[in-house]
């Protein structure tokens, strides 16, 4: 999928998985003025998501997580999943928890010469400046984030782990769940990185 008209192209994927198949809108951010951005910052984020205590890697840890425990009849094992993640994450408010998190990284100086205000005046500009074309018209995503930007998969995640943690830590003793896991799938370059083309890092 090219650019048309030096814009990023919206198409859509059928979720099989689901009644009716409805689509998932994918933007190709691909060759975009901000792809090498995103893809930047991304690899600055990669290392703060999935260090939670409730983070797995992947389904066998889930098993072996699980295996030993005993449910009670008035008991249930349920399983959830957000509802187009991506475009209903709070911008604003995701920035504020990354900001946060930036503040007591150890290991940023590491990563980047940029500071934390440098890192989020970027994660700003990328995340709100999200243009393409559809049917040779342009749009602007006015909420959330862009299916299709390397970088909104661990603006995504990271928003998530700060909500389940609250969620968690506030629940009073008679709903709060016994056990909790979550996975993050895309949290690894490979998964949000498909080309092979070399970048400069951020710094």
């Amino acid at each position: 999928m090219k650019e048309a008209g030096g814009y990023p192209r919206l198409y859509c994927t059928p979720k099989i998985h689901k009644p009716n198949w409805p689509l998932r809108p994918i933007i190709d951010y691909t060759g975009s003025i901000c792809y090498n951005l995103s893809r930047g910052l991304a690899d600055l984020l990669i290392p703060m998501v999935g260090n939670t205590e409730h983070h797995v890697e992947n389904s066998k840890q889930l098993v072996n997580n699980i295996k030993d425990i005993q449910l009670n009849p008035n008991k249930t094992f349920v399983s959830f999943d957000v509802t187009s993640l991506f475009t209903k994450t709070p911008v604003k408010e995701a920035l504020t928890i990354i900001r946060r998190r930036l503040s007591v990284d150890g290991g940023l100086k590491e990563r980047t010469n940029l500071n934390v205000d440098n890192i989020i005046e970027l994660l700003e500009f990328v995340l709100t400046t999200t243009y393409f074309s559809f049917n040779n018209i342009v749009f602007r995503q006015k909420f959330g984030m862009a299916m299709g930007s390397p970088v909104s998969p661990l603006v995504a995640n990271i928003y998530m782990e700060c909500v389940e943690e609250k969620a968690i830590s506030s629940a009073t003793p008679d709903i709060k769940p016994r056990f909790w896991r979550s996975n993050h799938p895309q949290r690894h370059r490979q998964c949000y990185e498909p080309s092979h083309q070399q970048h400069r890092p951020l710094g």
